[in-house]
Parts: structure tokens; sequence; C-alpha cells
């Protein structure tokens, strides 16, 4: 049974649970129709089996887009905007004074809660009426959108904004929230307003820029792109639609030059293979990866071994100690196997709770409650690690083997060349019947001569060549343990740890050395004890960069190899997707920070993209969900544990040893910035009559 179980499992979620344990390259995850071809493939037993066990056939179309790796209306498969007077029309003659603000925003709120209908506004309502102030109804409303639930997060902003007018984080986001949603001409002149008060603000600009481009005003977006691009040069919604512009212009390397620029501030595997379509490579310089990678997470490299014996008199000495540094080392492995075995047995039970999990009706958000987001972006990073060059590493691999083999030709003519030097040294010399005390002696001494010279030149030879072959190996198994860090579940990448380990004890235990005796031990011997040999211990690496974003309704935890998403209970019932949610395309990306400076919102305007605060975090994602994610401490902040506390609204340095930051939501300030919204693709979609 446990054994159909996985197979049933692994058929439906093998390639969503995990990544390839054995290469880097990421396979593509299966088509819809590929997945409906293999669920009318399935056993009938199996099916008869998941029954009994609870388990009912997936809905493939609730599953959505996480079961592939593409997705329609990408930026590549995309309807460029076609240029819509009316709704230009419509956009240009509302001008909002002071006065005007208010009721504009009543108007805008009516019209959205007509559109979504009014169970969906009572729900909202009673949404916000859980809020215990505009602010944590703004958070609400980032909640929401995060997890997926975009029509109740417009409503709830909509609702905070009717108690909260003025303040230009909500307008801000109000005005992305209905660009990405398709009503574009509802939003600008929201983003004219807050335009006119906050100048050369980045954040407005691309909003502005991304709504001129969703109704097809080019000319006015490009304007727009280049004033945001100049406030912030590495702007990633701005960039990404410079990108499509110049692509429909026909100036395919202008159009990956911003795509790179869109890249390093928020990595989708889209951008990156778009940017390949366009003639162009991604090179390690256009990923920026938050946290940097250990060169050797598990300290390979502080494992010492024995010398090696370069005479006579040390080979006596330290083929003891090489003796007694494999016998160690045996029974360290053997305790890493007993680990390991364990681990499999814990492996095993993961995949059926992940497997039953993924069946429940809970995992059904926009935002999986467990997505590996990371994936995607390490396999790129690793891809170009070295000199930016793909083949490099199959090169070093093939020159290492050659080395090896080379290896072994260089030791025979070793050994063959002073087999003869020995054996025309031996002569003239007796030894033996007859051989006097001197005969011995010069035998001896001749003899130890030839011996300490072969086992200097051989023990050289297998020193250095060794030290390349476990530098190669230290490099390449501390890079893959990087890449698995991200994209294993912690249990796989426990397995894939032990692994490792095993493998690296088995190496440097496994080094050839040369010995040789000598003829004649010393009356008094020389105490040459372990120089280097200490064998020492793996360094512990587990996840120490955790961090957290509270959204009020659930929170978003990021933790090296994973995003887990934990949604609150009393709000499951407001994120179930809703139909009119499902022809939405949404690209865009939110900048969150908490900073002394960016706390007066009033006289700053909205979130800056280029404005890290002490603590801050950033959310890029497209039609596919989340595609790069990241919380941190700021450059004024020193490494810690971070967090902000709520009595005093300052951020608190703790004294734990790690990296992990904590935004609690209500304290920080979010600026969403909406991106290439594409024709046709929105919720909102012909609500202009009902604000005009």
């Amino acid at each position: 049974m446990k054994n159909l179980f996985l197979a049933v499992m692994i058929l439906f979620f093998g390639i969503l649970l995990f990544g390839s344990a054995q290469v880097l390259a990421q396979e593509r995850p299966p088509t819809k129709e590929e997945l409906e071809k293999m669920m009318q493939e399935l056993d009938p037993e199996a099916r008869e089996m998941m029954k009994k066990m609870g388990i009912g056939v997936p809905d493939l179309n609730k599953l959505g887009t996480a079961m592939s790796g593409s997705f329609d209306g990408s930026v590549e498969e995309s309807v460029f905007p076609k240029k819509d007077e009316v709704r230009i029309a419509a956009a240009k003659k509302t001008v909002l004074k002071g006065a005007d603000l208010a009721p504009y925003l009543a108007k805008v709120h009516s019209a959205v809660s007509s559109k979504m209908g009014s169970e969906a506004s009572n729900n909202a309502s009673e949404l916000f009426g859980m809020a215990g102030s505009p602010a944590e109804g703004a958070q609400i409303a980032n909640g929401l959108w995060m997890f997926g639930s975009t029509a109740y997060a417009i409503l709830v902003l909509g609702n905070t904004l009717q108690s909260d007018p003025n303040n230009p984080d909500y307008l801000n986001n109000y005005a992305a929230f209905l660009t990405m949603a398709g009503a574009e001409e509802a939003a600008l002149p929201i983003l004219k307003h807050l335009n006119t008060n906050y100048p050369k603000n980045s954040t407005v600009l691309n909003n502005m820029a991304q709504a001129w481009f969703g109704l097809g005003d080019i000319p006015e977006a490009e304007a727009y792109i280049d004033s945001a691009l100049m406030l912030y040069p590495g702007h990633s919604q701005a960039n990404l639609t410079k990108s499509v512009i110049e692509e429909k212009k026909g100036n395919k390397t202008e159009a990956a030059k911003a795509l790179k620029e869109s890249i390093k501030s928020g990595y989708s595997p889209e951008k990156e293979e778009k940017i390949k379509e366009l003639g162009h490579q991604v090179t390690g310089k256009d990923i920026t990866w938050t946290t940097e990678l250990n060169e050797d997470p598990l300290g390979f490299g502080h494992m010492n071994w024995p010398d090696y014996p370069m005479n006579v008199q040390e080979s006596e000495y330290f083929e003891g100690e090489w003796e007694a540094y494999r016998a160690e080392i045996t029974k360290l492995s053997a305790r890493y196997q007993q680990q390991f075995a364990l681990a499999q047995n814990e492996y095993a039970i993961k995949i059926q709770e992940r497997a039953m999990e993924m069946l429940n009706p809970q995992s059904n958000l926009h935002l999986p409650k467990k997505q590996m987001v990371f994936s995607s972006k390490i396999a790129a990073k690793m891809e170009y690690y070295d000199q930016e060059n793909p083949d490099l590493e199959l090169q070093r691999y093939e020159e290492q083997l050659a080395n090896r083999d080379k290896l072994e030709e260089m030791l025979r003519e070793i050994e063959d060349r002073h087999g003869l030097i020995y054996r025309e040294a031996m002569k003239n010399i007796r030894d033996g019947e007859g051989s006097t005390d001197a005969d011995r002696k010069a035998y001896c001494q001749t003899k130890d001569n030839l011996n300490n010279n072969l086992l200097r030149e051989s023990n050289t030879l297998l020193r250095d060549e060794n030290k390349k072959w476990i530098d190669y190996w230290r490099f390449a198994m501390s890079r893959r343990l990087n890449y698995l860090q991200y994209t294993l579940w912690p249990e796989e990448f426990e397995l894939e740890k032990l692994r490792a380990m095993i493998t690296w004890l088995g190496m440097i235990s496994g080094q050839e050395v040369r010995f040789a005796s000598p003829c004649e031990v010393p009356e008094e011997e020389e105490e040459l004890g372990l120089v280097s040999g200490k064998l020492g211990d793996f360094y512990d690496m587990t996840c120490k960069e955790k961090s957290e974003m509270n959204l009020i309704i659930g929170s978003v935890t990021i933790e090296c190899n994973k995003m887990t998403t934990q949604l609150d209970s009393k709000f499951f019932k407001y994120t179930v997707k809703e139909n009119m949610d499902t022809d939405q395309i949404i690209q865009g990306s939110v900048e969150i920070g908490l900073d002394w400076d960016l706390a007066k919102a009033s006289e700053l305007g909205p979130v800056k993209a280029e404005l890290k605060g002490e603590l801050y975090g950033f959310v890029e994602f497209d039609g596919n969900g989340v595609t790069d994610i990241g919380v941190k401490a700021g450059a004024k902040v020193a490494v810690g544990s971070n967090f902000i506390s709520e009595d005093t609204n300052k951020a608190t340095l703790g004294f734990v040893d790690d990296k992990s930051v904590t935004l609690i939501g209500a304290e920080a300030r979010w600026g969403w910035n909406s991106g290439p919204s594409m024709e046709g693709k929105g919720i909102l979609q012909g609500m202009t009559t009902k604000i005009n």
C-alpha cells in the first residue's frame, strides 16, 4: 500500500514537491494537458486506493498555474495593449483637487463594489470590520493580495480609504491594485493627484506609466517610465514594461538591456527566458542574490589529514597515523550511515504528509501554503556560477578525470626510473653471507637514500594531485549544497547533507599515499606526531536566514529553501478564489520598509522602490505567483535577530546569532508597484461608466 501511495503521489506531485537532487538543471513542469493524460492513464486500482485513503482526484482547474511552467498572459505571450481612446479620455478629463479626492474615492469604491457583487462587498466589509485601525485595514488588504484574494483586497483597501482618504501609501496601493485589475482609467486620477503632491516619486511615476501602458497610450507611458528610471534605474517593473515596448519597436538589444536591469531587482524564470529569446545571455552579474553563498558550507576545508611522508623515518610514523585516521573515519562514516537510514524514513513520512497537504482545500490559494520560491533563481545563479560560462563545469570535470589517468602514468614512470637507479646502485654493494658490518651499513644507507628519493618524488606528486582532486570536489559539492538548500524540503536536504558528508569522508580517507620502512630503526626514536591530521567536525549547515512578514490575516515566512504561508483560520473563507479571478494575469512588485525616515508618509509620499528602510522586504510576482521575495535588515541595522516592537515602533536588536528579520505588518509601510497590464485580463474591465 505504501509503495502504491508513493507512486500515485509522485505521479501527480513529484515535480511540484521536489527539485532534482542529481543535476543543477531544472526540469520542465508538466503542462495541464500532460497532467490530464497522466490522470486518464492512472491505474483503476490506484484510483480506488486513493479513494479508500480519503484522497480525491485533484481538480486540475483548481490547481491552476502552479502545475505549469508557463501561463496565459506572460510577458512574451500577452497581447500588446491597443489604444483605448474612450478610457484614455475618461482618465484625462478627471482632475482631482483637494476637496474632490474623498468623493471620487467613494465613487470608485461604489463602482468596484457593484462590479464585484453584493456578496463580495459584504464579505469585504466584514474583513474591514476586523481591523482596529485604518493601518490594520490597509495591512489586511496587503495580506489578501499576497494570498491571492485580489477582489477582496481592492474592496478592503477601498473601505480603508473611506476612513483615511489622504494617506499616500493607501492611495498609491489602491491605484496600483486598480491598474493590475484592469481599471487603469480609475487609477490615473488618483496617481495624478499623488504626482502633484509628491513629485519625483519613482513608485508613483511607475504606476502612472503602467496605467497609461494598459490603456494603450504608449508615448505617455514611455515618458513616465523614463522619469521613473531616471530616479531609480533599477526599477523592476518600469524596466520590464520598457522591455516590452522596446521589443514591440523591434529594438531587441534595448529590450534585453532593460530586462537585465529588471531581473537584477526581481528575478523570474520568464524574464531569464525572454532575455535568451531576445538573443542575449544572462550572466551571474545579472542575478542578485540577497544572501552571500558560503563557499564551504559544511566546512570541508578545515578537515585535515596526516602528512605525506618524504623519507623512511617519517614513513614509519605517518603510516601509523594514517591507519588510525582511516579507522576514525570508518567509525564516523558508520555513524552517518545510520543517520542517513533514519533520515530516509523521515523523508518517506514527510512525502506522504505533504502529498496529503496538497489535496487539502486550504491549499487552493493563488499563493501556495508552501512554495520553493528560490528554486529557479538559484538554478540560474548556479548555472553562471564561475566565469559566467555554463560549459566550464563539464570542462573542469573532464580535466580532473584526465589528470587522474595521467597521475597513474606518472607514478609508473617514477617507479620504473627509480627501479633502474636502485638496481644500478646495488650492483657493487655486498649484503648477505660474508658481508661485513661496514657492508651492511653501506647497504642500508644506500637503500634508505634511494627510498627517500622515491618517497619524496612520488608522495609530492600524490599530495599535489590529490589536493587538486579534493579541492575540485570541495568546490563542486559545496556549490551543489548551496543549490540544494534552496530547492529541497528540509528533510530531503538533510539526506543530501549526509550523503555529502559520507562522500567527503570516503574521499579524504581514500587518498593514495606511499610508504617505505627504514632499513635500520634508529636507537633513539624521534617524536613525529600528527602535524595536520586532526579530523575535525563538519559545520552545521542549517538555515539561519529566516524572515517573516506578519500580514494580520496570516504570515509569510521565508527560510532559505522555501516559503511557507500560514493563514489565520478566521480569514480562510474570504481567501477562496472567486470565479471572477480566473482570467486574471497580474505582474507587479511591492516594497516593504520601516525606517525613521520612512515613518512620515505625509511628507515623503508613497514608499519608493529605491529607498530601503532599516528593515525592508520586497516581493516580485507574475501570473505564476511569487517569483522572488526577501526580507532583510538594511545597512543601518547590525546583523542580529531583528524585530519591530509594537510598543515603541522601533527596531530592536536581539542577541541571537542568526540573520532573521521580522516585519510586524501594521507598522511596516508597503509600496505596491504595478507591472505591465495586458489587454482584457483584469477583473475590473468595463467599470468606466460607473465613475464618469
